[in-house]
C-alpha cells in the first residue's frame, strides 16, 4: 500500500518542480515589491511620468535581473531535484526534498529580503545601490559605523521585522511544500522532452538572457534618466557587482589594463588626449603631468603660509536653504564676504578616505591606505612642492589616526608632524570628542596653535586639515549654542528622512561651517592675516536628507570650496567663480599662488591662470561624472549625456550625443583624465616597488 503511494522518480521531481516555480513566483513578488517601494519613496512622479516606456522597460529587464538572481538561489535545489534520478524509486525521496525544500527557502529567501532591506536603507543614505562604499561598515571605524547605524535607522523594529519575516517564510513555505501534484505526464519521450525543456529554461535563467551575452551590468542602462537605470537591478546583484568592482578596481599597477579599459593604445596617446595637444620628444609621456609654478621673486621672499581644511559632509545643496531664521552658516556667513566661493564644484569622490587620498596624492585609486602599498611616498602628494621650498608641512586631523591606516600613510608622504584625536585630545584644553573624532573647534584651535609654533621658528607651514563632527550620529558639543534653525516647510515636504534626523544634520552643519568661519576670522585678525591663504571644500555631500532628480546632477554631486586670500597675494586677481571645476584643481591653484618655481603634479587647472579659456574648464566626480558650461556625462560602455535646460538654475536635461557635440568632448576629456591619473599612480606604485627590490 505504502509504496502504490510513492510516486516514480519522474513524479518526485515533477512534483518537486511546481513547488519550486510556486517559491519561484513568490520571490518574484519580493523583488517587485522592494522595486516598488524604491520608486514610492525615491521617485519624482513629474520626471517619470516623461519616461514611462523607459519606466515599463526597466521592470521587464528588472524581471530579468530578479530571475537570475532567483535561479541562483534555487540552484542547489535544481541540482538535488535531477539527482533524484540517481535515488531508487522505493526511498521517501520525496519528503526529504519537501523538508529541505522548506527549510533551504526559509533560510535563503531571508538572506534575500535582509540584503534587499539593506540595499534599500543604504539607497536612502547614498541614493544608489550597494557600491564600493558598503565596504566602509568594516574598513571604517566599525564601532562608530554601527553607532551611526543605531541613531539613524529604526534597528528594533527592523529587528522584529526579520523575526516575524522568518515565521512567515516558513508558515507560506510549509503550505507550499505539503501540496501535492500528481503527474500526468505518461510517454517516455514527453517526460524527456520534458526534462530537456525546463533545463534549457533553468539555464536562460542564469543567464538572463537569449542573447550572445549573458545578462551584465551593462545592461542596467536602459534609458537616459538615471534613476530609472536605478531601479532596475536588485540588492543581491548590486552587492556582487560590488564586490567585483572591488576586485576589478582594487590596486591594480598593471597600466597595460588601464589603457585597454580607457581605449588607448599607449601613454603618449592618452597623455595627448587630455592635454589636447601633440608631445615632442621620446621621454616618458607621463612627465608631461608635471608642471612648474612661475619663478616669482615676491613669493620667494614671502613665501605665504597654506592651510586645506577638507570638511566632513559640507554640502553645496544645503547653502541654497541659509537664511536668517534657518541658519546653516553661522559664522562662515560673515567670512565668505572675505573669501571667493566657487559653486560649480565637485568633489574627488563620494567617500571620506576616496576624497582624502584623492587631495593627498592624487589618486582615483583608493583606497592606497589599506592597501600593500600603504607605506609607498608618492611624488603626486600635495605636500612635496612644500617641503622641497622649506616648509613646515602638518596633517591634522579629528578622527583617529588608525582609522583606515590613515596615519601609516599620511607619515609616508611628506607630512614632518601626523596629529589626530588622541594628541589633540592631550594637547587642547576643555577638548572632546564623538565617535567619530575631536569636535570641531578643538581641531581649529590646534591648527592655530601649530601656526603660531611654526611662526615662532621662523617657517612658512602647509596644513592639511581634516574635521569629522559633521557625520552621523550628529553630535556636537554642549557647549555648542546653535544659531535659529527654524526649518521652512519648502524643506520639510521634501525631506525624505524624519525632521528629527534632520534638524540634527542641520545642526552639525551649522556646527562645522561656524567653526571654520571662527578660525578663518581668528587666522584673519591674527598677525598670521596677512600672509596665510586659507582653502576649504567638502569630502561630499549629504545625501541622507533629500532626492535629487536627474535634473539635479550637480546639485547632488557638488561640495563649495572656500578660499581666502590675503590682499598682497592677489595679484592680477581678476577670478571666475562660475567656473565649473573640482577637487583636481585645488592644489594647481595653491601650489601658484604660494610657491615659486615648484614642481608638482598637474592633474587639474590652476583657477587663476588667465591663458586658459573658460570652456576648457571642466569639474568632475568619482572619476565618473564630468560637468563643464555646455552640461554634463556620465563616463561609463553607455554614456549618458545632459545639456543644460535652465543655466541659472542649474538644471540638466538628458540629450542625445549628436544634439551636442560639445560633449563628446567633454566625455573624451574626462576618460583621458581619469586614464592619465590612474596610470601616473600606477607608474609611482612599479618604481617604489622596484626600488625597494633593489635595496
Amino acid at each position: 500500500m505504502m509504496k502504490a503511494l510513492q510516486p516514480d522518480k519522474f513524479g518526485r521531481f515533477y512534483d518537486s518542480l511546481l513547488k519550486l516555480i510556486r517559491i519561484y513566483l513568490v520571490g518574484l513578488v519580493i523583488f517587485m515589491v522592494f522595486r516598488i517601494l524604491l520608486i514610492w519613496f525615491f521617485g519624482n512622479s513629474d520626471e517619470l511620468s516623461l519616461y514611462k516606456k523607459d519606466l515599463f522597460k526597466a521592470f521587464w529587464v528588472g524581471y530579468k535581473f530578479d530571475t537570475m538572481a532567483l535561479a541562483y538561489t534555487m540552484l542547489l535545489i535544481a541540482v538535488f531535484m535531477l539527482a533524484g534520478f540517481l535515488v531508487p524509486a522505493r526511498f521517501n525521496y520525496q519528503r526529504f526534498m519537501n523538508l529541505l525544500m522548506r527549510w533551504y527557502f526559509v533560510l535563503s529567501y531571508f538572506i534575500l529580503i535582509f540584503l534587499l532591506t539593506t540595499d534599500f536603507f543604504f539607497f536612502k543614505f547614498f541614493q544608489s545601490h550597494f557600491n564600493l562604499l558598503v565596504f566602509g561598515i568594516v574598513e571604517d571605524d566599525t564601532k562608530a559605523v554601527l553607532q551611526s547605524v543605531w541613531s539613524d535607522y529604526p534597528v528594533i523594529r527592523l529587528i522584529l521585522m526579520f523575526i516575524g519575516i522568518i515565521f512567515l517564510l516558513s508558515w507560506v513555505f510549509k503550505r507550499i511544500t505539503e501540496k501535492r501534484y500528481n503527474c500526468k505526464i505518461k510517454p517516455l519521450w514527453a517526460k524527456v522532452v520534458f526534462i530537456l525543456l525546463f533545463s534549457g529554461i533553468y539555464f536562460l535563467g542564469l543567464r538572463g538572457s537569449v542573447g550572445v551575452f549573458p545578462l551584465e551590468k551593462d545592461d542596467i542602462t536602459i534609458s537616459p534618466n538615471n534613476f530609472i537605470n536605478s531601479i532596475v537591478p536588485n540588492g543581491p546583484f548590486a552587492l556582487i557587482d560590488a564586490i567585483a568592482d572591488r576586485e576589478n578596481y582594487s590596486i591594480d599597477p598593471d597600466m597595460g589594463k588601464t589603457l585597454q579599459r580607457y581605449n588607448f593604445d599607449n601613454n603618449r596617446q592618452v597623455v595627448e588626449s587630455y592635454l589636447g595637444k601633440k608631445l615632442t620628444g621620446l621621454g616618458n609621456p607621463l612627465d608631461s603631468l608635471f608642471s612648474r609654478t612661475p619663478k616669482d621673486p615676491f613669493l620667494e621672499q614671502n613665501p605665504p603660509n597654506v592651510i586645506f581644511i577638507l570638511m566632513e559632509s559640507m554640502s553645496n545643496y544645503y547653502l541654497d536653504f541659509h537664511s536668517n531664521s534657518f541658519n546653516l552658516l553661522g559664522s562662515l556667513e560673515k567670512e565668505l564676504g572675505n573669501c571667493l566661493l566657487y559653486r560649480n564644484f565637485l568633489s574627488c569622490h563620494n567617500g571620506t578616505v576616496h576624497t582624502l587620498e584623492g587631495l593627498v596624492v592624487d589618486t582615483p585609486l583608493t583606497p592606497l591606505s589599506q592597501s600593500k602599498y600603504f607605506n609607498h611616498s608618492f611624488s603626486t602628494s600635495c605636500a612635496l612642492p612644500f617641503v622641497k621650498k622649506g616648509y613646515h608641512t602638518a596633517f591634522i586631523t579629528g578622527a583617529k589616526l588608525g582609522w583606515r591606516n590613515l596615519g601609516k600613510f599620511v607619515e609616508k608622504q611628506y607630512f614632518q608632524q601626523v596629529e589626530g584625536n588622541s594628541s589633540i585630545m592631550e594637547k587642547v584644553a576643555g577638548a572632546s570628542e564623538s565617535e567619530w573624532g575631536v569636535f570641531d573647534e578643538f581641531l581649529f584651535s590646534r591648527i592655530f596653535d601649530c601656526l603660531s609654533e611654526s611662526a615662532k621658528n621662523n617657517q612658512p607651514a602647509f596644513i592639511f586639515g581634516f574635521t569629522t563632527s559633521n557625520h552621523t550620529p550628529y553630535v556636537h558639543p554642549e557647549t555648542y549654542k546653535p544659531y535659529p534653525l527654524i526649518m521652512p516647510q519648502s524643506v520639510v515636504k521634501v525631506l525624505r528622512t524624519n525632521e528629527e534626523i534632520a534638524r540634527k544634520n542641520f545642526t552639525n552643519y551649522q556646527y562645522a561651517n561656524d567653526c571654520l568661519g571662527k578660525f578663518i576670522e581668528r587666522v584673519r585678525n591674527s598677525p598670521f592675516g596677512k600672509n596665510t591663504i586659507i582653502a576649504a571644500s567638502g569630502d561630499h555631500n549629504t545625501l541622507q536628507l533629500f532626492d535629487f532628480s536627474d535634473g539635479q546632477l550637480l546639485q547632488k554631486l557638488s561640495v563649495p570650496f572656500v578660499l581666502y586670500v590675503p590682499e598682497q597675494y592677489r595679484r592680477n586677481f581678476s577670478p571666475d567663480t562660475r567656473i565649473f571645476a573640482s577637487q583636481k584643481d585645488v592644489f594647481p591653484t595653491l601650489f601658484n599662488l604660494a610657491l615659486s618655481d615648484a614642481r608638482y603634479a598637474n592633474m587639474g587647472f590652476n583657477l587663476f591662470d588667465h591663458s586658459i579659456s573658460r570652456d576648457t574648464h571642466f569639474g568632475i566626480n568619482a572619476y565618473t561624472t564630468a560637468f563643464d558650461d555646455v552640461g554634463a556625462v556620465i563616463v561609463q560602455n553607455s554614456p549618458l549625456f545632459y545639456k543644460w535646460s535652465s543655466p541659472e538654475e542649474r538644471a540638466l536635461k538628458p540629450v542625445n550625443q549628436n544634439e551636442k557635440p560639445e560633449l563628446t568632448t567633454l566625455f573624451e576629456k574626462a576618460k583621458a583624465y581619469t586614464a592619465a591619473s590612474t596610470l601616473l599612480i600606477q607608474q609611482e606604485i612599479q618604481e617604489n616597488e622596484k626600488a625597494k627590490k633593489q635595496k
